[in-house]
């Protein structure tokens, strides 16, 4: 009985929460950016008029940070059979170490440059826990920082291009995780997705 009394980890505190949610952590990539194309190499014209995703200005940080390099190229504009100016990327050697295939975590599953990885810091607070769709759950507020930040994160350029790096790398970086009870204990609702919940 005395046994029981220390703890187990299904009960709702900091340290069960803070465990489950690193678990999840350690699955993710870490700080990612999207490539502006599905893969690379790619090209891309010079000038357009339809760039809403800020493409040439993406790829141009990239350069700067020594994830791509650029060359000119001309290339045959969509719809037509003239050749327009246009600039093709190619991995550099850095970018080939960072590059993690449908790292990007967007709905076409683009390639992206990760690195570093995610380490919980602090369980700020949690909401007591409650039953909900037949599972019981807390919603959880963490802080959490990142280990091993490549170089290219810190690059002036990239940041002002994916404000999500600022973000992540803020010393007071912070996120929310919704946490389900288990017979194993408890477990980000993201794994307990991929598990079959």
């Amino acid at each position: 009985m005395l046994l029981s009394a220390c703890g187990s980890k299904k009960d709702a505190n900091k340290s069960n929460f803070a465990d489950a949610i690193q678990s999840y952590l350690d699955t993710r990539n870490g700080v990612c950016i999207s490539l502006p194309a599905k893969e690379a190499p790619f090209r891309l014209e010079k000038k357009t008029l339809f760039d809403i995703i800020h493409a040439q200005e993406k790829a141009t940080a990239m350069v700067s940070a020594g994830l791509l390099s650029a060359r000119d190229i001309e290339m045959p504009q969509p719809g037509t059979n003239k050749l327009v100016a246009g600039t093709e990327y190619s991995l550099t050697d850095s970018g080939k170490k960072f590059l993690v295939k449908g790292g990007s975590g967007n709905l076409g599953n683009w390639d992206g440059f990760c690195g570093g990885k995610y380490k919980v810091r602090e369980v700020e607070n949690f909401t007591e826990p409650a039953d909900m769709f037949g599972a019981k759950i807390s919603q959880v507020n963490y802080t959490y920082e990142v280990d091993g930040v490549p170089a290219w994160t810190k690059d002036s350029s990239l940041q002002a291009q994916f404000p999500n790096l600022v973000t992540a790398l803020a010393p007071t970086a912070g996120d929310k995780a919704v946490l389900v009870a288990t017979n194993d204990g408890w477990m980000h609702e993201m794994l307990f997705k991929k598990r079959g919940g």
